[in-house]
């Protein structure tokens, strides 16, 4: 029988895509069960929650502090895996429960973005257990997991080591597109954040005085290619070069996109992206250009992570467990603003759609940029802006089954 089990299993899965901060999640949580003398192992399902589906169900919960320490540092999901899933059909939601039960799992963690909060949701709606505790911890470099008052979610884990990302390139870009621009007048690129600027505008972070010809296109203030084109041959008269950081999801032309299971669009595997169709207008018009798209790039580059985020996502795991540990079910964690910041729950019955897009006193409308709030708001962020190959890590360092 259930109940004369001596100690209860934890299970964790990963959905959607990473960061470079997940795993440091994953670490913090198994560190804090094993430290409890309540919770018995970490099963996870590999990968995600169609492991578990498929009974591929791992237990990793007796790794040593020297391997916690590398999980914590090695970006992406190939230690457990991610998936991406339709919503559970009720034959899925009973071989999940079965799965629950049969590995006498007490709490499940669902490490993911918005649709992990809702599929979470979904599962704890769904559980034939009074007793199961179910949690969403949050992940996601887009920023748009969260309330529209950033109270409780003043940022995702992740993000300030994608803020940090692009705050690089674009010095880089700069570099690039100032030796260039003799023949390469205009250099475009192209964020992560769907319909949303969070990303776009960190790019400003690269150049907080003004003085590089940067166009910022961004999602929630999207003007017409026409007006675009116009912008961009404003920084060519003035500067005789631009460079433009565009969001995935602004609407330059008509796209046909794809879809993944879950019903969200895949901008990097659609027909074309918003950056290829820009850098075809700029040429078509006149305005030499060229593009680039780094993807995933942007959600594994370790070695621009912030300490501060690493650190943030690992307490963020130890206190979902001592919630656990406390009675708490059915919540997603949030991340309250504080240097260093703290943790909320926030109950399943609170959320409908906890998706947000940038506010306006973040954007500077029709001037293709964002105001000096948003890079309060991104310092506060990144507090602490030491990044990770400032300690040394090595690709030797990364941590995988």
């Amino acid at each position: 029988m259930k109940g004369s089990r001596v100690k209860e299993n934890l299970l964790v899965t990963m959905s959607g895509g990473t960061t470079t901060v997940i795993n440091a999640t994953l670490s913090g949580v198994i560190r804090a069960v094993q430290q409890s003398s309540s919770l018995g192992t970490v099963y996870a399902g590999v990968p995600g929650i169609q492991g578990v589906l498929d009974g591929n169900i791992i237990d990793i919960g007796k790794l040593s502090e020297g391997e916690l320490t590398r999980l914590s540092r090695t970006p992406g999901s190939a230690f457990i895996g991610t998936t991406r899933v339709s919503p559970l059909d009720e034959q899925q939601l009973s071989t999940l429960f079965e799965r629950i039960d049969s590995f006498n799992i007490g709490a499940y963690f669902n490490i993911g973005g918005n649709g992990t909060v809702l599929q979470t949701k979904q599962i704890a709606d769904a559980s034939p257990s009074d007793s199961l505790q179910i949690a969403s911890l949050p992940k996601t470099v887009d920023n748009d997991l969260g309330d529209e008052l950033f109270e409780k979610m003043f940022f995702t884990p992740g993000f300030p080591s994608c803020v940090n990302y692009w705050r690089h390139k674009v010095a880089l870009m700069n570099l690039e597109n100032l030796g260039a621009c003799s023949h390469d007048r205009v250099l475009i690129t192209q964020t992560f954040g769907r319909e949303t600027g969070f990303l776009v505008g960190a790019a400003r972070l690269g150049d907080p005085e003004r003085k590089l010809p940067l166009v910022l296109l961004i999602p929630e203030d999207s003007r017409a290619a026409c007006d675009v084109l116009e912008e961009i041959d404003s920084r060519l008269t003035d500067f005789n070069r631009a460079i433009v950081v565009m969001g995935e999801g602004y609407p330059i032309s008509k796209i046909e996109f794809r879809r993944d299971p879950s019903g969200q669009i895949m901008y990097s595997a659609s027909e074309s992206t918003a950056a290829q169709q820009l850098c075809n207008l700029c040429n078509e018009a006149g305005m030499r250009s060229r593009f680039f798209v780094p993807a995933s790039d942007q959600r594994c580059e370790v070695l621009l992570s912030l300490e501060s985020d690493i650190e943030t996502a690992e307490r963020l795991g130890t206190f979902a467990v001592q919630r656990i540990l406390a009675g708490e079910r059915d919540f997603l964690v949030g991340v309250v603003k504080g240097e260093p910041c703290s943790f909320t729950c926030v109950n399943f019955s609170q959320i409908e759609n906890f998706s947000r897009k940038m506010p306006d006193k973040f954007i500077s409308f029709g001037k293709f940029d964002v105001t000096d709030a948003y890079l309060s708001y991104l310092r506060e962020c990144t507090a602490d802006s030491r990044p990770v190959y400032q300690s040394g890590i090595q690709d030797k360092d990364f941590f995988v089954r």
